[in-house]
């Protein structure tokens, strides 16, 4: 009994560093209270690393992403207060136990340009939410990949595009470590299934340099 009350002490400094030196708004929001077994010593670790991670993010005046696989929702926030939340519909990834950094991202993702309409004359309608991709990869430093699709039942034809790219991708890697002897990717990655619109305001939200957690679960993908 004492060994599970010390170790749960980091956890609970954590906890009240966070109420006292984060923002009112954020200790008042309940919903930026990650739901925490206690009785799990794993997810208690990792709960234990995103708060002090977080603590560290929101005292800067800049906007970061909380990808929550306990709680299936991508989280952006900024200065500790929730700005946006939507969940995540399937996840997939390769080696996440290495995920454990605090991610940069390099690029945003590509626009989906409108074509140039000559009879509109030189004025053209600016870049908006609807030009933004539902169907992205992002890249960060440390290096993590980082797959954004439609689930099958929000357009199953992206979905079937995804799914094949992602096929041919596991033939290739298969087809080397088989036949060339070359190792599977060497950093992590993780595939987020989300509905079109929730894709689009991600891509359209991250910017090069974001910061993003990924907080990580013992529970197996579904």
């Amino acid at each position: 009994m004492l060994r599970r009350t010390a170790s749960l002490v980091p956890l609970f400094i954590l906890l009240g560093f966070r109420l006292i030196f984060i923002p009112p708004a954020w200790a008042a929001d309940s919903e930026n209270i990650l739901s925490i077994d206690l009785a799990d010593g794993t997810a208690l670790q990792e709960a234990t690393r995103i708060l002090a991670e977080e603590v560290k993010l929101a005292a800067r005046p800049q906007t970061y992403i909380i990808i929550d696989l306990v709680d299936l929702a991508v989280v952006i926030k900024g200065r500790g207060a929730e700005l946006h939340r939507f969940p995540i519909t399937q996840w997939s990834g390769l080696r996440l136990d290495e995920a454990a950094a605090t991610f940069r991202l390099q690029a945003r993702a590509p626009v989906t340009r409108r074509k140039i309409e000559p009879a509109a004359g030189t004025e053209q309608p600016p870049v908006s939410l609807d030009d933004m991709p539902t169907n992205f990869t992002l890249t960060f430093v440390p290096p993590f990949s980082l797959a954004v699709h439609p689930s099958a039942s929000d357009d199953f034809r992206l979905w079937l595009r995804f799914a094949g790219r992602e096929w041919w991708s596991w033939l290739t890697n298969w087809s080397r470590r088989l036949f060339m002897g070359e190792e599977s990717p060497t950093h992590p990655v993780l595939r987020l299934s989300v509905a079109p619109h929730h894709a689009q305001s991600f891509a359209w939200t991250v910017t090069e340099g974001m910061p993003i957690l990924i907080r990580r679960t013992s529970t197996p993908s579904k």
